[in-house]
């Protein structure tokens, strides 16, 4: 069997590619492999990056920063709650 992207064997006896996964609908991978191509598609989750419109990116940019900053917030107030 070979990797749809790499087309090298995917069982070898190092696992520098990653171990073998099922990618449903297309066939078989390295977990490396298949992980490069998502991030050469600019893929995140079932989010296709490219296809959203620029100004709709901007305003996702903007909830992931105030995501991330609640969430450190957060996790500060429970770490000094804890002391």
């Amino acid at each position: 069997m070979r990797c749809m992207f790499c087309k090298k064997e995917i069982f070898e006896k190092n696992d520098l590619l990653g171990k073998p996964i099922s990618l449903p609908s297309q066939g078989i991978a390295h977990s490396r492999c298949a992980e490069e191509d998502l991030i050469e598609k600019r893929i995140f989750g079932s989010i296709h990056i490219t296809e959203i419109a620029l100004e709709d990116l901007y305003e996702l940019r903007e909830l992931v920063k105030t995501e991330i900053n609640e969430r450190v917030k957060r996790n500060n107030e429970q770490a000094n709650q804890s002391l």
